[in-house]
């Protein structure tokens, strides 16, 4: 993907600016405090250790290059040390063997010195073939002519690599040479051959007859070896977008599926089409995710297929600011369905991972009826209601089914301090069908931040999975919808659930370490 050490320029419309409130401003001492006290707790990240989301010692990651072998998933990365060295992006590389617990392995492919064409890495894959792994990687150089060509480093053993000089590729006429990187290489069984898909953007009527002056394209190169490699027409072109980073393609069943990052939209979106078909069909909900995950690339282990990327840290841990780039490793199940199309749904170990029950303690309530584990809130119209339970700390478990049975908006808040006089919404709509993160204001309008497509059934029921570790939160819903984010406010903080119409129940509410 695109080497942006600095902040992702997200639109605008995402950009927050802090309103800084008497009864919510930061207090020091011990962060674990009544939850009545007057102020919420800022938490210090550099001092929170991330388990279920994994990042590393040093530094964060950057885009996941998943691979399984023998039980294992070897998730190799982009290690985002955010220093000052004119050299940057070592692939690093993690294992695991079910998304909840991680082994960090350090360094894999080194940076190149400030004058290699490798002086910064980009993404690739990783491929097997005879005994041999293939790392193809994106060698990133800012300073030459071309910026980016792609690179290799082979390895016997997936821990030492070797980078092999001799080989090198640059785009062919007519592709952009400065925009050419994240190489993909998959088996072509037909023909007996191998394709590399690399994303890329070219001009007008060199490569296809689209009138648009440039536009982003995935080109493809065959090759019998993994050594030598021919151009061949492109394998996907998009007019709507400047380049289709990170793109990842596979089979599953009767369904051919390309996945891809839009540089433009900051989201991972997916495209599928039958393999007897050469068109691709773009599903109603293409998004994977919201604004929060980025750079997915999937990995199957022969049974589930899992999609991993990053949630973004922000400038300055504040959630003020606009996002940095890399942050927390964050991985999804992708469940296919009769039609096609995917739903997102959390994986079973990361599931399983939180299983001991804590009591709930609700400590402020307005318009709410408890049985037993359901919690019933009526809103009056004028003033919504909610339940507000103690501060949580570390990673923790949600789960709740809801039914709404008026209301038409409802959801899960973070940060709920005292006054309630800033907090952040997570927001089923049910008029406008969206999933939002809202950041709401006590005395003015909220401020929308991210939104998703919601489905709402006839029956209006959901069953959600909330997972949260430190600033990340994850929410799933009905094994359809994963929606990513980071929300600094939630750690050691109160949370909510609330009402803003109608009525609507949340059962089996419990909560997980």
């Amino acid at each position: 993907m695109k080497i942006n050490l600095k902040v992702l320029c997200l639109p605008l419309c995402f950009v927050l600016f802090y309103n800084c409130s008497k009864d919510d401003k930061p207090v020091n001492g011990n962060p674990i405090v009544g939850t009545n006290a007057p102020a919420c707790q800022t938490a210090n990240e550099l001092d929170r250790v991330y388990v279920t989301f994994f990042k590393p010692t040093l530094g964060w990651v950057g885009d996941p290059i998943p691979f399984y072998e023998n039980g294992k998933f070897h998730i190799f990365y982009l290690q985002d040390a955010r220093n000052t060295l004119p050299t940057f992006h070592p692939w690093y590389k993690v294992t695991t063997t079910d998304f909840a617990s991680f082994a960090d392995n350090s360094e894999m492919i080194p940076a190149g010195s400030a004058t290699d064409q490798d002086g910064a890495l980009g993404t690739g894959s990783v491929f097997k073939l005879n005994g041999v792994y293939y790392a193809f990687y994106t060698g990133h150089n800012g300073n030459l002519d071309p910026k980016e060509k792609i690179m290799l480093a082979t390895s016997t053993d997936l821990k030492t690599w070797t980078k092999d000089s001799s080989f090198l590729l640059q785009a062919s006429w007519g592709y952009d040479r400065n925009e050419f990187r994240d190489p993909i290489v998959i088996e072509d069984k037909s023909t007996g051959t191998y394709k590399m898909l690399i994303a890329t953007r070219s001009e007008v009527g060199l490569v296809s007859n689209s009138t648009v002056p440039w536009r982003a394209v995935i080109a493809q190169y065959s090759s019998a070896n993994l050594r030598d490699w021919t151009l061949e027409k492109p394998f996907y072109e998009d007019t709507t977008t400047f380049i289709t980073e990170c793109p990842d393609v596979f089979s599953m069943g009767d369904y051919q599926y390309l996945i891809y990052s839009n540089i433009d939209d900051r989201m991972v979106h997916y495209k599928y089409r039958l393999l007897t078909a050469n068109t691709w069909i773009t599903p109603v909900n293409n998004k994977l995710d919201g604004i929060a995950f980025y750079a997915g690339k999937t990995v199957t282990d022969g049974i589930n297929r899992y999609i991993a990327g990053w949630c973004p840290t922000k400038n300055k841990n504040s959630d003020a600011a606009i996002f940095d780039w890399a942050g927390s490793l964050v991985t999804h199940r992708l469940i296919q369905h009769a039609d096609g199309t995917f739903g997102v749904s959390i994986p079973e170990g990361v599931n399983n991972k939180f299983v001991t029950s804590e009591v709930l303690n609700p400590v402020k309530d307005f318009g709410t009826v408890k049985q037993g584990d359901a919690y019933t809130l009526k809103a009056n119209g004028i003033e919504k209601a909610f339940s507000v339970f103690d501060r949580k700390t570390g990673a923790f478990k949600i789960k709740a089914h809801i039914k709404a049975t008026s209301s038409t908006q409802f959801g899960f808040e973070f940060g709920a301090c005292e006054t309630r006089s800033e907090v952040f919404a997570i927001v089923f709509d049910l008029a406008k069908n969206q999933l939002r993160l809202d950041r709401v204001f006590k005395s003015k309008a909220p401020l929308i931040l991210t939104q998703l497509p919601l489905t709402v059934s006839a029956n209006k029921e959901f069953d959600v999975t909330i997972v949260s570790e430190n600033s990340v939160c994850v929410i799933y819903i009905n094994d359809e919808i994963a929606f990513t984010n980071r929300i600094y406010k939630m750690n050691q903080n109160p949370w909510a659930i609330f009402a803003d119409n109608g009525e609507v129940t949340f059962s089996d509410l419990k909560i997980f370490k």
